[in-house]
Parts: C-alpha cells; sequence; structure tokens
C-alpha cells in the first residue's frame, strides 16, 4: 500500500428508534443549518472530550459529515532525535496558541434512515450520543431523545448458516484490542479472548527489547473453534457453535473481532464482509489522520453498490 494511503472499513448501519425507522438525515440537516458553523457544535461528552462537525456536505439527495474530537489543554509528547544519552526523557508540547491538538475523526453519510460509518477514533457509539445532543443543543426537543445505530446484515447468508449449520468459526483478533484493560471487555468475546491479550502480553514484556504497545499492534491472533466430528458431535455442541456464531454476528463494530469466517456443515465459508454490509477501502493520508474527501468518495461509491444490490431494505 503507498505511503500516502492507509486501509479503512466502512459500515453499513440504520439508524432506528423504538424499533422504528429514524430519519437521521432530515434531522441532521435541521440541525446544521441552526448550528451553521464549527463553534457552534462543539459539545463536550465528559472526560474533556469535545467533538464537533468539521465538515459538511449535502450531495447527490445524501448528507456527508466529518466530526471531530479534542481535549482542550491536551499536551503532545515529545523526543530527543538522535540523542547520544542512555535514555532519552519525553517531553510535553503544547499546540500552537489558539490551536488544539487533534484527537479523533470519524465520518457518516446519511440517506434517510441509512447510514454509512466509517471509524478514526470516534466510536460509532460516540458519534450517536454526539448527534443525539446536537440536536438537543439545536432545540429538536422530539428528536433528541436517542436512536440507535443497527448493523445491518446479508440475510441470504444469514439463512445459509440456519439452514446448514456451523461446522467451524475462525476469528482473527488484533492482539493489541485484547489487551485493553478488564473494564473494557463487556461481551463474552471480549472477556474470553482478553485473557489471551493477558497472557501475549506478559510474554511480549519479558523480552525488554519489545515495546509492548507496539508488539501488540503489530500481531494478529487467529483462534479457531470447531466441532470434533462435525455433525456425529453431540446436540449440544452443535448448539453450543450455533449459538456462539450467532452470538459473533450480534456482536456490534467496537467487538475486538475484526474479522471472522464462518463455515457451515457443507463446507460453504462465510466472511465476515459478506455477512456484515461492511467493505474494506484505501482512502489517502492527511497529516495524522485521514483525508475527509477521500473517505467520502470512498463512502458514496460503497453505497451506490449497497443500492445497485437492492441490500437497502434487506
Amino acid at each position: 500500500m503507498p505511503a500516502d494511503q492507509t486501509a479503512k472499513t466502512v459500515y453499513y448501519l440504520r439508524a432506528r428508534r423504538d424499533d422504528q425507522p429514524f430519519d437521521l438525515q432530515s434531522i441532521a440537516k435541521r440541525a446544521r443549518r441552526k448550528k451553521n458553523n464549527c463553534a457552534a457544535t462543539e459539545i463536550e461528552l465528559g472526560g474533556g472530550d469535545v467533538v464537533r462537525i468539521q465538515h459538511f456536505s449535502n450531495s447527490n439527495g445524501r448528507t456527508l459529515l466529518h466530526l471531530t474530537r479534542y481535549v482542550p489543554g491536551v499536551q503532545a509528547s515529545t523526543l530527543q532525535p538522535k540523542a547520544t544519552t542512555a535514555e532519552d526523557d519525553e517531553g510535553a508540547q503544547p499546540p500552537p496558541r489558539g490551536k488544539e491538538f487533534k484527537d479523533g475523526d470519524c465520518f457518516l453519510l446519511l440517506k434517510e434512515h441509512h447510514v454509512l460509518y466509517c471509524g478514526h477514533g470516534i466510536s460509532k457509539s460516540k458519534a450517536s450520543l454526539y448527534l443525539s445532543q446536537l440536536f438537543r443543543e439545536a432545540e429538536l426537543h422530539d428528536e433528541s431523545s436517542g436512536f440507535d445505530l443497527v448493523p445491518a446484515s446479508n440475510l441470504d447468508k444469514l439463512q445459509l448458516i440456519q439452514d446448514h449449520g456451523v461446522k467451524s468459526i475462525q476469528l482473527a483478533v488484533g492482539a493489541f484490542d485484547l489487551s485493553l484493560p478488564k473494564a473494557r471487555r463487556t461481551s463474552w468475546i471480549a472477556k474470553s479472548l482478553g485473557t489471551l491479550g493477558d497472557e501475549l502480553g506478559a510474554l511480549i514484556s519479558k523480552d525488554q527489547s519489545l515495546t509492548k504497545q507496539k508488539a501488540l499492534e503489530d500481531l494478529i491472533v487467529n483462534v479457531e473453534i470447531k466441532l470434533d466430528g462435525n455433525t456425529r458431535a453431540i446436540q449440544s455442541s452443535q448448539d453450543f457453535i450455533e449459538d456462539l456464531a450467532e452470538t459473533v454476528l450480534d456482536d456490534d463494530t467496537e467487538t475486538p473481532v475484526s474479522e471472522f469466517t464462518i463455515v457451515t456443515q457443507k463446507n460453504e465459508r462465510i466472511t465476515s464482509g459478506e455477512i456484515r454490509l461492511q467493505t474494506g477501502v484505501k482512502v489517502a493520508t492527511k497529516d495524522n489522520s485521514v483525508s475527509h474527501t477521500s473517505v467520502w468518495d470512498e463512502m458514496g461509491t460503497y453505497f451506490d453498490q449497497i443500492t445497485q444490490g437492492n441490500l437497502l431494505e434487506q
């Protein structure tokens, strides 16, 4: 991959409230008319985080948002290049006067209740919380009571799993994600695999030549759960692995499982990209972030693809 590009994932979600489609696009456009500059859209979400709309566009009947996050007063760690001392004590550098360091982004494409999301430091849940609070600040009270962004699935592939059963599940997980604090492991998968992350971290820390965090970032852990005997396995084992498959499928975009493959009893291989409506894209980098126009372009292309594939209303 060229040095000026990076890989991202775009997820197709649906906005819902009270189990009904929620027209997020029209509400976002109304809020933007009331909050028509960056400062007006800044909202503190707790922990010092401030999120705002950095870029906004209406194009081809779609609404495009670029959200950014910063923490006021945060300084950036520095080091001394080519230090001749045995060790280099890190320092901190404040941002230029009148500026703050950006600490994350996310990108959204809205079309009625259809949503494409791409994260780069702002999670889906934080983006949802921000928009709900923005609507409240814009005095759109009926629309500010919250909504859910629900992952959409390819129902044909789900039916295949239900009809043919599950033979094995292969999970690919970033080791760094596994090493997160126990308090941040909420799902069964995160808790179980997180224990593996603890063991990996302990092994890596024994080698003083390795920086633990960097080492974990560069590792992918592959785990396979499979039936012993396939269809001859006892029913409880078959039920367990099918329940596990449903757990993997039901988990949202913040699960530590970055990719998975489910193999049916008839050896059909179904990948995460086929079950969850999502796609991998290559986008242009910009400084320590990514180009919002590049992400928006890729989102537009993907939305065209799922529209043409009649997948919007499955």
